[in-house]
């Protein structure tokens, strides 16, 4: 799809987005349902037991095209809110690239750039050095929060240059999906 060609407009829960564009465990993987707008999480063990009903399943109880996982998930002793979440696992698995596409993964590297420009902004000489000095060493993200613990200001300066940053990726990566927002609550 082209930079900017809009294929669907609904409301989306940026903040949910948001969070699971900040989610770097790949325990967990998000999806966007384009029906709803929900952002959906899929665990890593409920991906796992889903493969393995695939796997363990009759022919006659799962066709490839569509899997029905009803029938299996009733002979299984499992609580209801794990059942449900198979069989919402199943149903992004049924629709994936029709109804939802994954949400990509929290790059590190765009938290770094984050923490780079950030600092090009700090108008205060002592505290833009030792914030270069914080990223330039290991650990540099705990080291980054460590000095600006020290500024409350600064800090605070910090979250909403981060949050807006990562709004900015949100929107980008929903443009780039073909995706217009359309405002007001969800």
């Amino acid at each position: 799809m082209s930079r900017g060609q809009i294929r669907r407009r609904f409301k989306v829960n940026l903040s949910e987005l948001e969070a699971a564009f900040e989610d770097t465990s790949w325990e967990r993987s998000y999806y966007l349902d384009l029906e709803t707008g929900e952002t959906v999480m899929v665990t890593e063990e409920i991906r796992q037991q889903l493969e393995q009903i695939y796997e363990e399943a009759r022919p006659d109880e799962i066709a490839r095209e569509e899997v029905d996982i009803t029938p299996i998930l009733n002979r299984l002793s499992l609580p209801e809110w794990e059942k449900d979440a198979l069989r919402e696992a199943n149903q992004i698995e049924q629709s994936f690239g029709v109804r939802y596409i994954s949400v990509p993964h929290a790059q590190s590297s765009d938290a770094y750039r984050d923490m780079e420009e950030f600092i090009t902004t700090v108008r205060n000489q002592r505290l833009r050095e030792r914030l270069w000095q914080a990223i330039s060493g290991r650990r540099p993200f705990r080291r980054f929060k460590d000095v600006l613990a020290d500024n409350p200001i600064e800090r605070e300066r910090w979250f909403s240059f981060s949050d807006s940053r990562l709004r900015e990726r949100v929107l980008e990566w929903l443009e780039d999906e073909g995706i217009e927002l359309i405002e007001g609550p969800q």
